[in-house]
């Protein structure tokens, strides 16, 4: 069992006493002390039956999330001041932490023989029945153990409970407290960078990477389970933060004019007014992430998710009706691209590395330029603007093939241009 705290311990008893009559009559008189309950060592078994528990798998107990690294690189001086680099860098983790553990579910064989018997439809009604029902008696299903239709315990009277492996219990939780490391992880990248050392009042670091991420688990504990407890290879996909692509430009420039610059070097007015300016720009271009569907969960056997079932990994944008998407009339995925959903396990992967959200392309700019008043008097001016040409990348609307607005785009990814002017003055 699990504390409020969070920790684990051998056993916690609840009790709560009750009047019976709403409060009418007290529970019990201190003066006559609590009524019975049970106490350790006197554990009745069942005592955590119809709830959920919480199991720390051997091997997951003792092994603590492992990851190793490695890369390769070439570097090359082009100019006294400028380097290029070529680089390889790999991460692969191990042993994460995850929820892929669903120790609970309907066994998939299970499933399998009844649709093969029933069909799928009515399989899908002989678990919603209730255990002991007329309904599983003509299926063949009996019940787990002889007081599992306590009319006290409603919840755990469906067919579908009673074809648990431990239908005893609701879920065996293992990831939400660290008993479920199976997730797995693989990043490459081709990373080529170029940077110069500041030298004639230009300074600059350039980088551009190509890679490509794999994982069943992309955070410390997504929530949720696999689609197929009996066959979690299915949750290995392209990472949910995979980019392909990505350029980032930052640069650093002293424009050359004014005193003790290449032109125009003369201190006075002029030099007041065009000299000793500083261009700084950060740009980043990113192709998009990957885009992930989901569907209602048809199947009645406690597995996480069903994913949807799909025909093509690269047709699910929908045309635009003009030069460029508009969301005032196009969409961004198109509902007539995928079939009739079955009673079924999906084929689709969990992120589908075909198609992306928008890429991200963002410009941000400052002109800046520091005033000598004094031997020690500084006043510094600095212009800045983000998202300089004011781009726009929108979202991606509903991506669950059962919402009315599937595809519909209604959001902003990124932020509209925003521009400040700031005034440090140093003494």
């Amino acid at each position: 069992m699990v504390g409020s705290s969070g920790h684990f311990a051998g056993f916690i008893g609840q009790y709560v006493f009750n009047s019976g009559d709403q409060g009418i009559t007290p529970a019990f008189k201190l003066d006559q002390g609590l009524p019975a309950y049970p106490l350790p060592p006197l554990i009745d078994p069942s005592f955590a039956n119809n709830t959920d528990v919480h199991y720390w798998q051997p091997s997951d107990a003792v092994r603590a999330p492992e990851n190793l690294y490695w890369t390769f690189s070439l570097q090359r001086s082009v100019t006294p001041n400028t380097v290029v680099e070529a680089a390889y860098n790999a991460t692969t983790g191990s042993h994460l932490q995850t929820t892929l553990v669903n120790l609970n579910q309907v066994p998939t064989a299970t499933f399998n023989r009844l649709v093969n018997q029933f069909g799928a439809q009515q399989a899908v009604n002989i678990l919603n029945a209730a255990a002991g029902s007329a309904v599983a008696t003509q299926a063949g299903i009996g019940l787990p153990y002889p007081n599992f239709t306590n009319p006290l315990i409603q919840q755990t009277r469906s067919v579908a409970q009673s074809l648990r492996p431990y239908p005893q219990y609701l879920s065996i939780v293992t990831g939400a407290q660290g008993g479920d490391k199976s997730g797995h992880s693989t990043y490459h990248a081709m990373v080529l960078k170029a940077e110069r050392r500041f030298s004639g009042g230009l300074t600059f670091q350039w980088n551009y990477t190509l890679s490509k991420l794999l994982t069943d688990s992309d955070s410390y504990d997504a929530g949720g389970n696999s689609q197929d407890q009996y066959n979690r290879g299915l949750e290995k996909s392209i990472g949910q933060y995979d980019q392909t692509h990505v350029l980032k430009l930052s640069t650093l420039y002293e424009l050359p004019f004014g005193k003790g610059r290449r032109f125009m070097n003369h201190g006075g007015v002029v030099n007041g007014v065009i000299g000793g300016w500083r261009l700084g720009a950060i740009e980043t271009y990113a192709s998009g992430r990957p885009i992930a569907l989901s569907r209602n969960n048809p199947l009645p056997i406690f597995n996480g998710v069903t994913r949807p079932t799909i025909t093509t990994y690269d047709d699910w944008r929908a045309p635009i009706k003009g030069d460029k998407f508009d969301p005032a009339v196009d969409k961004f995925l198109d509902i007539s691209k995928f079939p009739v959903q079955p009673i079924a396990f999906g084929n689709a992967t969990r992120y589908n590395p075909k198609v992306r959200e928008f890429p991200q392309f963002n410009e941000n700019i400052s002109l800046a330029k520091s005033f000598a008043i004094r031997e020690q008097t500084r006043l510094d001016v600095r212009g800045e603007a983000f998202n300089l040409f004011n781009r726009t990348r929108f979202g991606n609307g509903s991506t669950s093939l059962n919402s009315t607005t599937f595809g519909v785009v209604n959001s902003q990814a990124n932020s509209q241009r925003q521009m400040q002017v700031a005034l440090k003055l140093s003494f």
